[in-house]
């Protein structure tokens, strides 16, 4: 029998997301063994954990790996294909508050901690009074710099809370109008090598369709944008019955000051065509100037 080696890496989110998985599968494939291994990356970034993911699937360290879909690459490797999105859990943005639980609350001046330069641009634009600061680290991290007090809130994605099973220290869920998440959020992403038809069998079993073709959508909005994972952008999709789309997109300057917003709509099975013309139409609108003044992320 041959055993299935499941990829992770080290954080207590991936690691409970990979659990997840492995529960899943063994319901799906009882007679089958999985086993995880964590992969380590030089660098701390989620970015550098996914690509040592791929480094590690593509030598067959691994058959499947299991990504947080917002920090896998748009961009296919070659040899290696995704082929589930299990069902999305909440996409939405979190506020995790110290001592007023809603946006609306905080007062002026309030300290603010956020990871990304997209939550940082749409808070800016929503609440240019407060003083949103840069905030890294793992969620536990996060979460335990709020205990200090040098925070008076910060900002995380929903899913993260909940596959943690830290649904209580979620205060506020943020209004899709006042922020968008990044694109695939709240999903996850499964990939193998091309030509491994048993592990493409195994993970596809988890393929929710609904979920795939949101985040399709959302990613296709992302890689026709042509700017990389540290842009201030945003996008989220929602279905409308099974067959309609509805893609919500946000192009902002990094301060803020500038925010272009717009959405589409069409057939769901033209999620791919919906994301690249809804990117063509935020950089026609001025989103490729916003977009420049962005700095290239660093890998």
């Amino acid at each position: 029998m041959r055993v299935i080696v499941i990829g992770a890496r080290a954080s207590l989110l991936a690691q409970a997301q990979t659990r997840w998985v492995v529960e899943r599968l063994k319901e799906n494939w009882p007679e089958t063994e999985f086993k995880i291994r964590t992969i380590q990356s030089k660098s701390a970034s989620e970015q550098s954990a996914a690509e040592a993911l791929r480094q590690a699937l593509g030598k067959r360290e691994v058959d499947i790996a299991v990504y947080s879909l917002k920090y896998l690459p748009t961009q296919e490797a070659p040899g290696l294909r995704l082929v589930a999105v299990p069902k999305r859990m909440e996409p939405r943005e979190a506020l995790v508050g110290r001592s007023a639980k809603r946006l609306e609350d905080l007062p002026k001046g309030a300290v603010v901690g956020v990871n990304s330069l997209r939550r940082k641009a749409q808070l800016l634009a929503h609440r240019p009074d407060l003083n949103v600061c840069d905030l890294e680290g793992d969620v536990d991290d996060r979460l335990s710099a709020l205990g200090t007090g040098e925070y008076d809130a910060m900002i995380i994605g929903a899913a993260s809370l909940l596959r943690l099973d830290l649904r209580n220290r979620i205060d506020q869920l943020i209004d899709p109008e006042v922020m968008l998440p990044a694109p695939g959020q709240g999903a996850l992403g499964l990939e193998v090598r091309q030509g491994d038809d048993w592990a493409e069998e195994l993970a596809y079993s988890l393929n929710h369709r609904a979920s795939f073709v949101r985040t399709t959508a959302e990613r296709a909005f992302l890689r026709a944008l042509g700017a990389g994972d540290g842009c201030a952008a945003a996008a989220l999709a929602t279905l409308e019955g099974d067959d309609t789309l509805l893609l919500q997109g946000v192009v902002a300057s990094p301060d803020g000051h500038e925010l272009i917003r717009a959405e589409i709509e069409g057939d769901a099975e033209e999620a791919a065509e919906l994301g690249h013309d809804l990117a063509q139409d935020l950089l026609a609108e001025g989103g490729r100037e916003l977009l420049s003044a962005v700095p290239a992320p660093q890998h």
